[in-house]
């Protein structure tokens, strides 16, 4: 959200910063030609903030040129300017987040190209992709890291739903980033970041209603607390709607979401000592589990409609987190850092019926809980003409798993009932260094390395079961399991200032998944079997350039990725000659993917801005195990799942200053991602359509800078699409999950 008016100034919450336009990075989405005219072509909301700024400086604009604004990011753990960073980062900031709507981490999805995120509701595991990698299975380790702050989040669940108005923006790293942020980070890593408190005031409340009964409320608060160095930030969050879908069994809305966020910091900052930031986050979430069981074989099947004869499964998670960050300069362009993280979870219940019919075919009740510590103590340097990071870092992660499963298949006389419960406790332990080094004033060398141990120990088992969930025969027990891996991680990369408006670099880096042992396994087998790490060899070359006097950013980063041991989830794998019919994560083979991503910022005029954005992507399996001998099961040959060929975007924004000291906001963005398939099979049931989207809206700030109403519409066109399809043919089940539904939201906020 926005700070304005009243003379709050630019501090903590503010977007002004004095700036005569959006900051341009990786901005929207967008679809072909045609569409994005049509989107040009459209209206929608803009930050009002930006509208204030416009109505404050005409003068200065009319003087000057405009030119699109420089960036600043923390990437490299650091603050760089995006323009001279040597890698490729998308950024959403603070302004682009609220006037996209941006609440979860699929909204990024067609908005930052390259990144994929399979399903997209809130109480939903997010496996995350980027470049075609990454989705594997979200309860396993992931090739996407996410980060709040500085602090990790272990496995994809407790990561969709990020809705709070202290978010000052969204950097996307493609590409391995094993080096600073640790193992696993394969495919690159999402950082969501925070406004740290500061001692300028800042208050202001918001409310929104619209369509699917859908209403929320936002508040965020600023200020000093006291006379002395203590200052403190509270943000809230609450969303709710009726959901998007319905059962036409009960006549009833389904697909609800349900969810309060917050987040409160404390600072204690010296002018010449210890900088020390506590922040504590929580969410409860009760948003109902029907957003997958939208049968496709029932002969009145229609987008978003369900015939199950129970109510909305229950489901209730609370999450959370603390993180302290202790900052201190030991002089001579020398700080220490100490980032201690706590993050926690649990889902219970969580009750499904993944199938969507009147006769329920396969019920599903799980339970997860989750506590991670991590701990991270730095070292940064910034001395003459060399700059270097060196740490070390620990992440403990105890991951507890049980669900309970009753499919009926077709004229079965009775359900069968199954119980898998899984405890894995994992641990990792990194020692890291990289610097950049300026050889002349053009020339520039990055080196980094990281050495880690990943180990993991736990348990898994198997039981039949009754109706009621209580055990009747043990399958197998699994209880003694251990695996470990280790490795170095490098990366090596020159880079160019020609001059102060060309960038150039190349990279060379290293990257490892840790596999570990599958969970909820149906066999001993696949209990006991331990993957093995995926890795990754990836180059970039890179170009980042100012034209036209500055009116004109355009970045290009060109990619390719080489992977081995690529972590496949198979059904009917064959595991040291024996058959495992359940789906099982399983090294597959070798696997590459290449492309070019490319972002585009210009002015059109000073109130005026345009952003393009696009990714080129090729992937293919070069090498793959073919678990049953028969031609359909090999695919060699065959695209990564979640991999669209082509994604591209396009926003507009316009500030009008009116003449009675308000201002108008219009934009409208366009998305657009080609077709994709959503496992590695490639058949016609697993391939995911095109999909376009527009999205537009419009906002008014009223002459006394304190009212700003607005409006947003999304998915203008209410296209629907079958995002992921689940297949369950021993239980007659062909469910689909879609994308959300036409949505419009009118808001009031007023800053005080």
């Amino acid at each position: 959200m926005v700070q304005r008016g009243k003379g709050w100034g630019s501090g903590a919450g503010s977007r002004r910063g004095g700036r005569c336009g959006p900051i341009v990075a990786t901005g929207s989405a967008a679809g072909s030609a045609a569409g994005l005219a049509v989107a040009l072509a459209a209206a929608g909301m803009a930050s009002p903030a930006l509208a204030q700024d416009a109505a404050a400086t005409p003068a200065a604009a009319a003087s000057e040129p405009p030119q699109v604004q420089e960036v600043i990011v923390t990437s490299q753990r650091v603050q760089t300017v995006l323009g001279r960073t040597p890698l490729s980062v998308g950024v959403l900031d603070q302004h682009q987040i609220e006037t996209r709507g941006t609440a979860q981490l699929s909204d990024l999805v067609g908005v930052v190209p390259g990144v994929t995120v399979p399903n997209g509701f809130s109480n939903q595991p997010q496996a995350v992709g980027i470049r075609g990698v990454g989705v594997s299975s979200a309860a396993m380790s992931q090739a996407v890291g996410i980060y709040v702050d500085d602090v990790p989040i272990v496995r994809g669940y407790t990561s969709a739903l990020w809705d709070l108005p202290d978010i000052a923006r969204i950097e996307v790293l493609r590409g391995p980033q094993g080096t600073l942020y640790g193992q696993n980070l394969t495919a690159g890593a999402v950082r969501i970041i925070s406004i740290d408190p500061g001692t300028e005031r800042a208050a202001w409340v918001s409310g929104s209603l619209g369509n699917h009964d859908e209403y929320q409320a936002h508040a965020y608060f600023n200020g000093p607390i006291g006379d002395g160095p203590l200052s403190g930030s509270l943000a809230l969050s609450r969303r709710r709607n009726q959901g998007f879908g319905y059962n036409a069994t009960l006549d009833e809305h389904d697909n609800k979401l349900d969810a309060s966020q917050f987040r409160a910091k404390l600072r204690w900052q010296e002018p010449a000592g210890w900088d020390a930031i506590l922040a504590v986050d929580g969410l409860l979430d009760h948003s109902d589990t029907n957003t997958g069981n939208f049968p496709l074989n029932d002969p009145n099947a229609a987008p978003r409609v369900n015939f199950t004869s129970t109510t909305s499964g229950p489901f209730k998670r609370l999450a959370g987190g603390l993180e302290l960050k202790l900052s201190h300069a030991l002089g001579e362009g020398l700080q220490f850092h100490a980032i201690t993280g706590y993050r926690a979870f649990k889902d219970d219940p969580t009750v499904a019926d993944i199938g969507g019919l009147a006769i329920q075919r396969y019920l599903l009740a799980q339970k997860v809980h989750q506590k991670v510590f991590s701990q991270e103590l730095q070292l940064q340097a910034r001395q003459g003409d060399l700059d270097w990071t060196a740490g070390a870092m620990l992440v403990s992660d105890d991951f507890h798993f049980e669900r309970f499963v009753s499919m009926t298949p077709p004229g079965a006389p009775a359900s069968s009932n199954s119980d898998a419960i899984t405890h894995l406790e994992t641990t990792d332990f990194g020692l890291y260094g990289q610097l950049h080094y300026r050889w002349t004033e053009r020339l520039g060398m990055t080196a980094g390395l990281r050495a880690y141990r990943t180990g993991q120990t736990g348990a898994n088992q198997y039981w039949l079961a009754d109706e009621q969930g209580e055990h009747t025969q043990n399958v197998y027990q699994a209880p003694h399991l251990s695996t470990a891996s280790k490795g170095l991680l490098p990366r090596l990369g020159l880079d160019w200032q020609q001059d102060r408006d060309l960038f150039l670099y190349a990279s060379f880096a290293m990257g490892q998944k840790f596999g570990g042992f599958n969970r909820a396994a149906q066999s001993q087998r696949s209990a006991e079997f331990a993957t093995d790490p995926e890795k990754v060899t990836s180059w970039e070359l890179g170009s980042k350039s100012r034209l036209a006097g500055g009116q004109v950013k355009l970045d290009i980063a060109l990619f390719y990725n080489d992977y081995r041991d690529y972590l496949a989830s198979l059904s009917n794998a064959v595991i040291d000659g024996v058959h495992i019919p359940e789906p099982v994560l399983v090294n597959a083979g070798k696997a590459k993917t290449y492309g070019a991503d490319i972002d585009l910022g210009f002015k059109l005029a000073a109130h005026t801005d345009v952003a393009l954005s696009a990714e080129l992507l090729r992937t293919r399996f070069d090498q793959f195990e073919n678990p049953t001998g028969a031609a359909a099961s090999n695919y060699v040959g065959n695209q990564l799942p979640f991999a669209p060929q082509f994604s591209f975007g396009a926003s507009l924004e316009h500030i009008q200053p009116l003449p009675d000291g308000s201002s108008l906001g219009l934009s409208a963005s366009v998305q657009h991602l080609s077709r994709q398939y959503s496992d590695v099979q490639n058949t016609a049931l697993t391939s995911v359509p095109v999909q376009t989207y527009f999205n537009l809206g419009a906002s008014w700030l009223t002459p006394e800078r304190g009212w700003t109403f607005s409006l947003r519409v999304r998915n203008l066109t209410n296209r629907s699409y079958v995002l992921l399809r689940t297949r369950i043919p021993p239980a007659d089940v062909d469910a689909a999950f879609y994308n959300a539904p036409r949505t419009v939201l009118a808001t009031v906020r007023h800053d005080f």
